[in-house]
């Protein structure tokens, strides 16, 4: 039976809108602090369902079966950094308050450890994240005078399967020599190394010549549990055992298999959630293969691919790179995309080059993955894309600007939305001003969001998303135009403004 997620969503809302927030102003902005008393509202709500734990996914939330908010952009994002932070499981206990919610944020982005006392009632429980390479395991050291290049498998070899039953003996008897130190007593999670034992020793029933569902969902979950064990891997046996799984788990045949496994519909979430795992844990090996697929299925089919991507972090930088100068502009579109949700440092010295790209294609991932990026010092250069000849660039821009959170780029927004022509990029223009918060922002929403005389009547989608601008903006007058305008005949208006009555 589903249960009422009402209270639950609510809260999530808050606190995804809270940590959008905290990502662009300190903590003592007034928006800020009218995010975390929202917060402290819906807080009772939660209270009231006693003690509630999540699970941390890839793509999003889960609590009971179900994929809490699965449409809310800053939930999405805030769980795929705690899940790439290693964090599986986050339990709210009676007695959180905004604070410790702050402080979980804190632990997404890295700031302070998922073990710090500010967490307060908020505990998290941890998976194995590997700071070690698993892909590197896969091709051992040459010897003095050899080629570090793998020679390519023959033609005729047995599939991945075979050659993992031959080492899966050995894997189970090494294992259990493995030493595993937990941290919590958690009786509904397996120790890593039974895990490991168990998916090895059951990937030796994988002996079809042709990989089924069932031996793909095993084998992820061989690869997920090898990348959590191989950190805390110090026996050289152990480490022996590993390099042979590794090198069983990464041939290609399995890689195409999982990669296209991804975009499959209806696949169960758990089995998602190691497939990602997988596909990230292998991206030096994996990512031209997400790449390619990613530009092959349906755009609402995308989103496994951009949480393995997501998930593998810096180890898909490197592959990245190489596909940001092909000749193609829809791979080096896709790879643009890509290489700003690794978060890597090196992201946005990578992209800036590409918003002079003769393709309007290119140009805009280029500023999606500044987006994605983020930081201040991406303002700057996307400012001149707010007057590229692409309205699907000029969109991005505004995104992009918006990102970088320095509200001194309002000004330039201001004078474009005047300027601009098209009614889709002054509606993202509109929700730049909003977010950035400048002290002028107030004034220009209020005036978008009037309806207009008869002869300059302004669009609905132009209003709505002044209206939503609103929202962001801590100030009574901004709160006192939002109930006005939840009144308003305007469908997209009137939902805009509830929205941000929330």
């Amino acid at each position: 039976m589903s249960a009422d997620t009402a209270g639950v969503d609510r809260a999530l809302g808050a606190i995804g809108t809270t940590f959008r927030l905290t990502r662009l102003y300190p903590p003592s902005h007034p928006a800020v602090i009218e995010s975390l008393r929202q917060i402290g509202e819906a807080i009772p709500a939660l209270a009231a369902l006693g003690t509630v734990e999540w699970k941390v996914g890839v793509t999003g939330l889960h609590w009971h079966g179900q994929h809490l908010l699965p449409r809310n952009a800053q939930i999405a994002e805030l769980a795929g950094l705690l899940y790439a932070r290693g964090v599986r499981t986050v339990t709210l206990n009676p007695g959180m308050t905004p604070d410790h919610v702050l402080a979980l944020f804190q632990v997404a982005t890295g700031t302070v450890p998922p073990d710090d006392r500010a967490l307060g009632r908020i505990a998290l429980a941890l998976g194995r994240r590997t700071a070690a390479r698993l892909e590197r395991l896969r091709t051992p050291t040459p010897a003095s005078g050899t080629s570090a290049t793998p020679d390519p498998p023959a033609a005729s070899a047995p599939p991945t399967a075979v050659t993992a039953e031959q080492s899966t003996a050995a894997a189970a008897e090494a294992v259990l020599a493995g030493k595993r130190a937990s941290a919590a007593f958690r009786p509904d999670v397996l120790p890593v190394d039974v895990e490991v034992k168990r998916a090895v020793a059951a990937l030796g029933t994988a002996s079809s010549p042709v990989l089924g569902l069932r031996d793909v969902a095993i084998a992820a979950d061989a690869i997920a549990a090898l990348d959590r064990l191989l950190p805390t891997a110090k026996d050289p046996r152990l480490l022996e055992t590993i390099d042979r799984a590794a090198l069983a788990l990464s041939e290609r045949a399995l890689l195409e298999r999982l990669v296209h496994r991804l975009g499959e519909p209806r696949v169960p979430p758990e089995e998602r959630e190691a497939v990602v795992a997988a596909v990230a844990a292998l991206a030096s090996l994996s990512m031209g293969l997400v790449l390619d697929a990613f530009l092959s299925v349906p755009v609402d089919l995308r989103a496994p691919y951009r949480g393995a991507v997501r998930k593998a972090a810096d180890r898909a930088l490197e592959p990245l790179q190489g596909k940001l100068a092909d000749q193609d502009p829809q791979v080096v579109a896709a790879a643009a995309e890509f290489v700003g949700l690794t978060g890597s440092p090196q992201a946005v010295t990578l992209l800036i080059p590409l918003l002079r790209h003769p393709s309007e294609f290119v140009r805009e991932a280029a500023l999606l993955g500044l987006a994605e990026a983020g930081g201040r010092e991406i303002a700057r250069p996307a400012m001149p894309a707010l007057k590229d000849e692409s309205v699907a660039v000029r969109a991005a821009a505004a995104r992009a600007v918006a990102a970088g959170g320095d509200p001194t780029s309002s000004t330039v927004l201001i004078r474009r939305v005047e300027q601009e022509p098209d009614e889709g990029v002054q509606a993202e223009l509109l929700r730049a001003i909003g977010r950035l918060g400048a002290r002028e922002a107030l004034e220009v929403l209020a005036r978008y969001a009037e309806p207009g005389g008869v002869m300059h009547r302004r669009s609905a989608t132009v209003r709505a998303a002044a209206v939503d601008g609103l929202r962001h903006i801590a100030r009574p007058e901004a709160r006192g135009l939002l109930e006005l305008y939840s009144k308003d005949k305007e469908p997209a208006v009137r939902k805009a403004a509830e929205a941000g009555l929330k």
